[in-house]
């Protein structure tokens, strides 16, 4: 998110939230900033200039170094978002049918592969998908299978706004025919899942475009156990955030985990009533597990 936009959302969240929240948030921000500065100077510091394969988390993955965002992430640290992977660990079983909605590179999906029962892998973009693609082959899962395409309110096509980090490609307000954008077919996860069959589990990293992947999911958030998202409220209107939050918790799911700067160094967890701010207005980026009681 550029900075114009950060503090586009900062003063909104003064409006609703108040000054002292809001000054925290852009200091956090702030400090992130500077954190991810000094992870590029050790990044550098590595030398790495060819694609390598390596082992992350007991899986194989081919990463690129010329690729800023999930691939040096991944080879500076061997983990992405810890928190989070953490989590998803301690809480997948053997009987777990995963969704993985914005599947990227395939990190979750291959670390949910050892542990559950099958995994349906779902990533729009046409270079995200043939790397998950190649990832899946480099390990010998065979309870993965990956579908390239979207999920939204709509059947049919997309726009998709194409980003050089391959985690920030977007479909959110986003014109057919702008620079930068391509088309990609799109489903609901509803007729998704009444053709494959049910997850008991969804992860999604949508950037920005929650609210109008969980539209058409109403169907299957009553029958799911599990859902982990991460909602992007620098992006999201504050009513949009509310309705996505009573989207699950209409369905039967309530708060169990409230992540947010998930990365070594500054991953810090908040007590699930925090879930109450973010609804009334704080305009951070978190990570939210929403579970069946």
């Amino acid at each position: 998110m550029t900075f114009v936009k950060q503090v586009r959302a900062a003063i909104e969240m003064a409006k609703t939230s108040g000054i002292s929240p809001t000054m925290e948030r852009m200091l956090n921000f702030a400090h992130a900033r500077i954190h991810d500065r000094r992870r590029r100077i050790q990044f550098r510091r590595l030398r790495l200039q060819e694609p390598l394969v390596r082992d992350i988390l007991g899986c194989q993955m081919k990463l690129d170094p010329s690729h800023r965002g999930l691939d040096r992430d991944l080879l500076l640290d061997g983990i992405r978002e810890p928190i989070a992977t953490g989590y998803i660990m301690r809480m997948l079983n053997s009987n777990d049918v995963v969704l993985e909605v914005g599947a990227n590179l395939g990190y979750y999906a291959l670390i949910e592969a050892r542990m559950c029962q099958k995994v349906y892998a779902v990533e729009p973009h046409p270079g995200n998908y043939q790397r998950l693609e190649e990832n899946v082959a480099l390990n010998d899962f065979t309870n993965i299978d990956t579908f390239n395409l979207a999920f939204g309110s709509v059947e049919g096509e997309i726009p998709m706004q194409c980003s050089l980090l391959s985690n920030w490609h977007s479909c959110r307000d986003v014109e057919h025919g702008a620079k930068n954008t391509i088309a990609v077919p799109c489903t609901r996860i509803d007729t998704f899942s009444n053709q494959h069959g049910y997850p008991t589990f969804i992860k999604m990293d949508v950037e920005g475009f929650e609210l109008e992947v969980l539209k058409g999911a109403v169907e299957t958030l009553n029958k799911v156990r599990c859902v982990f998202l991460e909602l992007h409220g620098d992006v999201l209107k504050v009513e949009e955030i509310r309705e996505v939050i009573d989207l699950l918790t209409k369905a039967g799911l309530q708060p169990s985990l409230v992540a947010q700067y998930d990365r070594p160094g500054m991953a810090r967890t908040y007590p699930v009533s925090h879930i109450a701010n973010i609804y009334n207005g704080d305009r951070g980026t978190y990570e939210l597990f929403f579970l069946r009681k």
